[in-house]
């Protein structure tokens, strides 16, 4: 698309942020509407109700969508597209991020001022950018899941259980997902996994794992450094078994990306892989636990259409 739409149908999270992504959009709204813009509003306070919207706007043939909220949203109205079969290559998406991470939003260098966002609209550019799938397998049952940012599998996932299930939970910080991610050193064990890529077959101890379309969760985390977001490939980061002291050393390395460098930290760049767990782990998808079993992980290749400020795009 060479001419950017002066039409979007807005989908926005009001719970995002505690409430304070309603705020925000009061103020961007005002200077999109100076830029030309027309805007259809469209509240989704949950996921459910993210679908219904969804299904809707492409039984009407729209194909515009900025997301008004954080990775959750982001993650709900990608997933809730792929569910409704729409033909993503036609899709173009926009992100004002306004929850508590915004990490997809660091990745592409988006601004959270109401006046930079209001000008990436008039004069910013579409990517094309790779979707990831994560298969959970049961027994006979299994769930699929998709991502565009990153998934997280042991370590990772236990985190966000706590934190969902945390009383502060609705308050929404890094404060809180670090309170959780220290008290859930207390209990995560080492998992032995059979990793099955490109024709190899490992077996290794993991602590945790971060498979990566883009760099950051974790509100912050730095991850998955070495991720592209356009090249069709899987940047899986993996974690050993650390003692309490290597966790704490390596840590704020974390923010940094230069975790990676360390002995028990790997990487593998890859199109697909089969992570099959000896014990009980547990992935997750922008602070959704998906389920537990065996997981097959692949990416799609620049599937989706997403809008970027076009001079910070360059530096990506």
């Amino acid at each position: 698309m060479d001419i950017l739409p002066l039409f979007w149908n807005v989908i926005i999270n009001p719970k995002a942020f505690k409430g304070k992504s309603l705020n925000f959009w009061s103020k961007l709204r005002i200077f999109l509407w100076e830029k030309g813009l027309t805007l259809s509003v469209w509240d989704s306070p949950s996921i459910e109700r993210c679908e219904e919207i969804i299904k809707l706007l492409l039984e009407k043939k729209q194909s515009n969508f900025m997301v008004v909220g954080g990775d959750g949203t982001l993650n709900e109205v990608v997933n809730a597209l792929i569910r409704n079969k729409a033909d993503l290559s036609k899709i173009y998406l926009a992100v004002v991020p306004s929850g508590t991470g915004n990490d997809w939003a660091r990745t592409h260098n988006i601004s959270k001022s109401p006046l930079k966002l209001a000008e990436m609209f008039t004069h910013g550019m579409f990517i094309k950018h790779d979707v990831g799938k994560i298969t959970v397998t049961s027994g006979k049952e299994f769930i699929e899941r998709y991502f565009i940012n990153i998934a997280g599998l042991g370590f990772d996932a236990e985190v966000i259980l706590r934190v969902l299930n945390s009383k502060e939970y609705r308050y929404g910080s890094r404060f809180i997902y670090l309170k959780n991610l220290l008290l859930s050193l207390k209990h995560h064990k080492t998992i032995p996994c059979h990793f099955i890529f490109d024709n190899i077959e490992i077996d290794v101890p993991v602590f945790s794992i971060a498979a990566g379309i883009c760099k950051y969760n974790g509100n912050g985390m730095k991850q998955v450094p070495m991720a592209v977001h356009d090249d069709g490939l899987l940047d899986i980061v993996y974690i050993e078994k650390m003692n309490l002291f290597e966790i704490m050393t390596q840590l704020p390395r974390l923010f940094l990306g230069t975790h990676v460098g360390y002995k028990k930290v790997h990487h593998i760049r890859t199109a697909n892989i089969q992570i099959h767990p000896q014990n009980k782990m547990y992935a997750e998808t922008e602070g959704e636990i998906v389920g537990t079993g065996s997981f097959a992980i692949e990416c799609i290749s620049s599937k989706i259409n997403v809008l970027t400020d076009k001079k910070k795009n360059q530096s990506i």
